[in-house]
Order: C-alpha cells, then sequence, then structure tokens
C-alpha cells in the first residue's frame, strides 16, 4: 500500500497527544476518521502501533520506534507548510518564569500579534526540568530558562541561544527601618531576606558562596514568583533578592532602595531554547527576533 504523509501526520498527532480525541481537535477532524487513518497506516505496515488501557492509549513497540522516525520528518514538512502560508492558524506554546512573561512578553509581542494576527499563544510556567521535557515531547514550541552549567550535554537534541543578560540584586523598601549602605553577604541571615522557594539561579549564586565559607543561607521568607517577592517587599516586610531589569520602575521611582553588597552577585544570562525541527521554528525565530529589537 502507499501511505501518504497524511497518515503519518495523523500518526504524529496522535503520539503527541495521546489521545484520538485532542488530535481530532487539533485537526480539526471527527475521531472517527482519525482512527480510520491510524487502522489504514496498522495495515499498509502489517503492524500494531498503538494498545488501549485503562489510563488510555499507549504506543507499542513497534509504534515507538515508527514515532522516532518519523518525528523529525513530519516537523520538518509541516515547518515548510507553515512559514509558505503565514496567515495559516497555528498555536505557539510558551514556557517561561512569571518574570519573564510579565516584563519581556507581554510588553514586546504586540509587533509580533500586527504581522501575524491569526497566531495563538498558549503560556504557562513551569520549573527547569519540566520546561526542557515538555519541549522534548513537543508541548512547548519555545522556553525561557537559566541554562545550568554542565548541562550542554544533556540538551544536545534542542537549540539554546543566549537570550539577554540580567543582574540580580538586593532591595528594600524605601522606609524600611535602618537600611544598611552596605552588606556583607554572610550576614544576610541577621536580615529578614525574601526570595524566592526551590532552585532559583539567583538563590542558588547566594547559597553557594555561603557553602564556601562552611555556611547555611536562611532566608526568612520564600515565595513562588518575583512579583510576590516584590509585594513583600512594598509592604516593608524584609529586604528582597530580586532581578534589577524587572524591577526598574520601583528603583526609577525611588519605591526601592538598592542595597550594595560587599561580594557583588555574578551576571546571568536568560537563554532560550527551540527543539530541532519544531514545526514553529520559523514563527519562533521570528517572535524571538521581534522581542529582542525592543529590549
Amino acid at each position: 500500500m502507499n501511505l501518504s504523509f497524511d497518515l503519518y501526520k495523523v500518526f504524529y498527532y496522535v503520539c503527541k497527544y495521546m489521545s484520538i480525541t485532542d488530535a481530532a481537535r487539533h485537526l480539526y477532524v471527527s475521531q472517527p476518521a482519525i482512527t480510520k487513518q491510524i487502522k489504514n497506516l496498522e495495515l499498509g505496515l502489517s503492524k500494531s502501533l498503538f494498545i488501549r488501557t485503562k489510563k488510555g492509549l499507549e504506543l507499542t513497540k513497534d509504534g515507538e520506534d515508527l514515532y522516532e522516525k518519523v518525528k523529525d520528518p513530519v516537523e520538518r514538512m509541516m515547518s515548510i507548510e507553515q512559514h509558505e502560508d503565514k496567515d495559516e492558524k497555528c498555536i505557539i506554546k510558551i514556557i517561561a518564569g512569571y518574570s519573564t512573561i510579565k516584563n519581556i512578553l507581554i510588553k514586546n509581542i504586540s509587533k509580533f500579534n500586527e504581522k501575524h494576527p491569526n497566531v495563538k499563544f498558549e503560556i504557562s510556567t513551569y520549573n527547569y526540568s519540566e520546561a526542557i521535557e515538555r519541549l522534548r515531547k513537543g508541548l512547548a514550541d519555545l522556553i525561557f530558562i537559566n541554562i545550568k552549567d554542565g548541562e550542554e550535554e544533556n540538551l544536545k537534541d534542542i537549540k539554546v541561544k543566549d537570550f539577554c543578560e540580567v543582574q540580580d540584586i538586593l532591595v528594600a523598601n524605601k522606609d524600611f527601618n535602618n537600611i544598611p549602605n552596605k552588606i556583607n553577604i554572610l550576614d544576610l541571615n541577621n536580615y529578614p531576606i525574601i526570595c524566592k522557594s526551590g532552585n532559583s539561579r539567583a538563590r542558588e549564586n547566594i547559597e553557594d558562596y555561603f557553602k564556601m565559607n562552611n555556611q547555611e543561607f536562611k532566608p526568612k521568607y520564600e515565595l513562588s514568583n518575583n512579583w510576590l517577592i516584590e509585594e513583600y517587599v512594598s509592604e516593608n516586610l524584609g529586604i528582597g533578592l530580586i532581578t534589577k531589569e524587572f524591577a526598574e520602575d520601583n528603583l526609577a521611582s525611588g519605591r526601592f532602595i538598592e542595597i550594595e553588597t560587599d561580594h557583588e552577585l555574578p551576571h546571568r544570562e536568560i537563554g532560550y531554547a527551540v527543539r530541532n525541527n519544531s514545526m514553529c521554528s520559523n514563527l519562533v525565530e521570528e517572535l524571538v527576533n521581534d522581542i529582542r529589537i525592543k529590549l
């Protein structure tokens, strides 16, 4: 049997979502049509590609092998189709931290929207590992992350590039009692420090410095995102560890006071990554370039 590209395209989307329903919704066809095309593909290959379980669809070993073979060619072909028809409706799925969404994406995405009014966006937040995994699975087209040292070997299958440089600083409300002119980093535990919970790069830089001096960093408040840190600082609850470039309005107005430290926190790069041969790669790179111009 001569198997068409459309059969492999349907197979690709069923694998991507592991759902007949979601694949049908994305391709704007009926569920029975998707089921029939999968059966035609299985007949043509004389192989069973899926099994049904109580949890849903699962790939057979033959299905897994086929997906690995067709994933990149199908995505390349769809990328060509998409590039030739810029007015085609599509969705760009983006993963970024809250501050990047608020201070970079939302403020700078309008130019791209003017050129591509039919493009839709799904923007969400996940931690570093989850963002990488979702990119690999095709559940994201673009992620903004802090690339961890030594991770280059594990990221060979995706494109990783520098996006912009930022500086982490300590700030306090202008009304904070006895604002010190300068803080010794190792004395931070003597103050009500506010920072992100988990393994943020800004926090890791301080923790590493404490460990080098056989001490442990113990912040008073540990919050989920930089917006909350700024809110706590605004309420005069302590000294916040934030990204300078994301707090320019508060610093310029004098609402926040930057506190000098004896050990300058290192600059860090916010990077972005796209999966090799992503069907949205051309549009994603165009979006990134539009945002960069406005930074």
